[in-house]
């Protein structure tokens, strides 16, 4: 399969700048930019020879070369105090994580060897401009550095990557006949809401099947698992389950195929953009906790308890949960299966706990009734008990444990504030995507968490 050759002008304005915006360029003191000799060796040359040349044979252009943009196109050079922080996005980005999950040799011998910096966007005639290019599996080219954060193109620089590697290995014939219908190479005039109605990720992806591969990689890893499970849960019922399908075909390509944890990936560049955009509240899991995560189930023999531990104090309370269900009657032995926090609507959250007879059969829930609000911003959240939202069933069920809920479960949720978090442990990346936790506000000692789940 041919990688892009051509600069792909609608598709990167869309990425990097979400529609094509105009700039007006006046009186450029190139004072202000970086000396164009290109024999100076400064500090910065020698980072970038030790950093990039002489670890992965890539060549950083940071000095002004009409040759490396069209002719007809207005370009104006990087600063030179950008130039370090805008590669350094590129190392901890793409080719630490890479390099960490894929190894060494992996890493050296694909990436791209030659990256290209300007400070503006590549401006034509009528103002309009393009953020960034990449051309052949060989060069990358980032516009509009001196204006950008550093991350600025890390979306593209994945995106593009995803095509050296279907080199490597054909992307699987049974991921073009998921969405092969309504593939359109008209995409450009496709409204995002339709693409994301149909099952794409972005207008662009519905142009063909490999630029859909590469959408669907690139966001997984830089968006994340949460913004991409959000996103196809906004969509059609059709659409959401193309999304997911389309998912599980990347995951197992990458692992599969390539011998390449996607998960793990996945948490090396999820980690890199927590770290560097923490104010990016999409990142972390506070938007979406009771909207698409309806769940958070704890189970305190699951062994992710052992691996991570959990507090004290939530311990005890589960604990003498689950001994008031066993010692509830002599003859008839209960074993606690879990403990459940339900967000059913907006405004009530039902803390469920399940129960089996100890020779096993039916399971049956106790149900306990609560108000709560949540700042999706802050992540803040709080209980408050009220009357049981039935008497039957279920509710009847609380009834036979009452005593201990009561006196013990109730006081650890009520009177104050959890704050909602992804859990604050090295996670492996089997679970780093499915453990929501909830800290208690000025004492991050006292905390539960548990499985998230996205249904109720």
């Amino acid at each position: 399969m041919k990688i892009l050759s051509k600069i792909l002008i609608l598709f990167l304005a869309i990425f990097l700048y979400s529609s094509c915006q105009k700039e007006v360029v006046k009186k450029v003191d190139f004072s202000n930019y970086n000396d164009d000799d290109p024999q100076t060796n400064t500090e910065l040359d020698a980072w970038l020879k030790t950093t990039f040349l002489d670890e992965y044979n890539i060549d950083v252009v940071y000095r002004y070369n009409r040759y490396y943009h069209d002719a007809e196109r207005n370009v104006t050079p990087i600063y030179v105090d950008k130039v370090k922080p805008a590669m350094t996005a590129v190392l901890e980005s793409y080719i630490l994580p890479y390099r960490k999950v894929a190894g060494e040799t992996f890493i050296k011998r694909y990436v791209p060897k030659e990256w290209v910096l300007f400070g503006s966007p590549s401006l034509a005639t009528d103002g309009t401009g393009v953020a960034g290019t990449a051309a052949a599996g060989r060069r990358v080219t980032l516009y509009s550095l001196n204006t950008q954060s550093p991350n600025f193109g890390v979306l593209v620089i994945h995106h593009e990557f995803t095509h050296i590697l279907n080199q490597l290995v054909a992307i699987p014939t049974d991921f073009e006949s998921i969405s092969k219908a309504d593939y359109n190479a008209d995409w450009a005039k496709i409204p995002a809401d339709t693409a994301k109605k149909y099952g794409f990720v972005t207008s662009y992806a519905m142009g063909k099947y490999t630029e859909d591969y590469a959408e669907v990689a690139a966001h997984l890893l830089v968006k994340g698992q949460a913004w991409y499970d959000n996103y196809a849960s906004g969509s059609s019922t059709l659409g959401k389950t193309k999304l997911k399908q389309k998912e599980a075909n990347v995951v197992n390509y990458f692992t599969t195929g390539l011998k390449v944890d996607f998960r793990a990936l996945q948490k090396e560049v999820q980690e890199y953009m927590k770290r560097t955009a923490p104010t990016d509240n999409s990142l972390s899991i506070r938007p979406y906790v009771s909207s698409l995560y309806k769940t958070v189930t704890m189970n305190l023999s699951n062994s992710y308890y052992t691996k991570y531990g959990t507090s004290s104090a939530f311990s005890t309370i589960y604990n003498k949960m689950k001994l008031a269900i066993l010692n509830y009657s002599s003859t008839a032995k209960y074993n606690m299966d879990y403990m459940q926090i339900r967000f059913d609507n907006a405004n009530t959250a039902t803390i469920r706990c399940a129960f089996t007879a100890a020779a096993g059969g039916t399971q049956y829930f106790a149900d306990y009734t609560f108000a709560y609000t949540y700042n999706s911003t802050s992540g803040d959240l709080t209980f408050t008990k009220i009357d049981q939202a039935g008497t039957t069933g279920t509710y009847s069920n609380a009834n036979l444990f009452i005593n201990t809920f009561t006196n013990d479960v109730q006081p650890f949720f009520t009177g104050k504030i959890f704050t909602a978090s992804w859990l604050n442990a090295n996670v492996d990346p089997v679970d780093y995507n499915n453990l929501g936790a909830f800290y208690e506000k000025d004492n991050a000692t006292n905390y539960w968490y548990g499985t998230l789940g996205q249904t109720l």
